[in-house]
């Protein structure tokens, strides 16, 4: 595995996505990036929709070769065939209410994969035997630290890239009314900010959570109060006025 650096990979998503916008089917819809698209037309890969887990545990799964794998807990009866060009997403993702943007970051996290692979054969296409498949799980079960985790992290920076490309995110915020970006992102005290926000969430097809941390990555969003909008008003007492 190459250790990458977030400049490596925003390098490597830029080369991707100028062959994307050269695709006729891309000037369609200017405003985002179609990660089926980009799977299908620019990468030559397969993706169906199977369910993976029955805990939700697995979201995506590829491989870089032929493999057979054991999924007891999934509707393909145990045993799954992959060919190297083929992407699973998780069935659930097509009706979940969040499930447009969540879906479109494990396909792009699954075509990081085989990104890396056509550019690092060496690295990233020689473990076939050793490594079988290529399970994109919840972040929250990876072993910080470890080398897995590592490459899950270049994984998921270069699907945050796909999405959501700088050059394009700040045309987008420009035309949604915040061009600098937002100050504050709180629900409930900063409604016509968090209204805009949500309006480029749905016009770049990516989850609130994934935007949020791409905004402030990129010194785009100051202060994320999205899961704490009670925190303008919470009032904490200093140590000498507790009784």
């Amino acid at each position: 595995m190459r250790y990458l650096s977030r400049y490596d990979l925003e390098k490597i998503a830029r080369r991707v996505l100028r062959a994307y916008w050269q695709l006729p089917e891309a000037q369609e819809n200017p405003y985002c990036v179609d990660m089926v698209l980009l799977t299908k037309k620019l990468l030559g890969l397969r993706v169906l929709y199977r369910h993976l887990s029955t805990d939700g545990r697995i979201m995506g799964l590829t491989s870089y070769g032929e493999v057979d794998l054991d999924l007891p807990d999934s509707d393909l009866r145990g045993i799954c065939s992959l060919d190297g060009r083929t992407i699973l997403l998780e069935q659930d993702l097509l009706y979940l209410p969040a499930g447009l943007g969540r879906r479109n970051f494990t396909l792009g996290h699954e075509c990081a994969h085989h990104v890396l692979k056509m550019l690092y054969p060496a690295a990233y296409g020689s473990g076939v035997a050793a490594r079988r498949s290529l399970p994109c799980r919840d972040h929250r079960l990876r072993a910080r630290g470890s080398a897995y985790d590592w490459e899950e992290w270049q994984m998921d920076v270069l699907a945050s890239e796909f999405l959501m490309p700088e050059d394009l995110l700040r045309r987008n915020l420009a035309l949604v009314g915040s061009p600098n970006g937002f100050d504050i992102l709180n629900p409930v005290w900063r409604r016509e900010d968090y209204g805009r926000f949500m309006g480029l969430c749905r016009m770049m097809g990516v989850s609130a959570q994934a935007m949020a941390y791409r905004l402030e990555l990129l010194g785009l969003l100051k202060k994320n109060q999205l899961y704490s909008p009670s925190a303008m008003i919470d009032i904490w007492m200093d140590e000498e006025e507790v009784i």
